[in-house]
C-alpha cells in the first residue's frame, strides 16, 4: 500500500473507532438503545456497567473519544513518524487492560472489540507507514 493510501486507511479506521466511541457515549449517557446481545458471553451491558468501565473515575467510553480525536490529529501531524507508533502503542496498552477487564467481567462487548481492532489496525498501519517513509527517505 502506498503512503497516501495508508494514511487514508488510517483516517478511515480512526473515524470508525470515533463513531463507535460516540455511539457508546450516547448509549451510556442517553436513552439510545444498546444493540448488543445481553445473554451469554457477548454482553455489552455487563462490560459497560462493570467496575472496569472507568479508569480513575473517567468512563472508558469518553477516553475512546479522546483517543480517536487525538489519533486523527496525530495522523495528520505524524504519519510516517515514530511519534504515531508510540501513540498507538499506548493505545494497545489500554486495549490490553480492556481485554483483561472483559475477562474479569466474564463478558465480551462487541463494540469494544471493534474499537480494539481499530487500535490494533492503526498501530500496524503506523508501523507500515513509518517503514514506507524510511524507505523513501533513504
Amino acid at each position: 500500500m502506498q503512503g497516501s493510501r495508508l494514511r487514508t486507511a488510517a483516517y478511515a479506521i480512526g473515524a470508525i473507532g470515533l463513531l463507535i466511541s460516540i455511539y457508546l457515549v450516547l448509549v451510556t449517557y442517553s436513552a439510545a438503545p444498546l444493540v448488543c446481545p445481553d445473554k451469554g458471553v457477548i454482553n455489552c451491558e455487563n462490560v459497560l456497567t462493570s467496575q472496569y468501565a472507568k479508569i480513575f473515575g473517567v468512563p472508558n467510553v469518553l477516553l475512546g473519544i479522546v483517543f480517536f480525536v487525538a489519533e486523527l490529529a496525530a495522523i495528520k501531524l505524524y504519519f510516517g513518524k515514530d511519534q504515531l507508533i508510540v501513540y498507538n502503542a499506548l493505545g494497545i496498552a489500554f486495549v490490553a487492560y480492556y481485554i483483561f477487564a472483559e475477562y474479569m467481567v466474564g463478558s465480551i462487548c462487541i463494540f469494544c472489540t471493534g474499537v480494539h481492532i481499530c487500535v490494533l489496525s492503526l498501530l500496524l498501519i503506523s508501523i507500515k507507514g513509518y517503514g514506507k517513509s524510511r524507505a523513501t527517505s533513504s
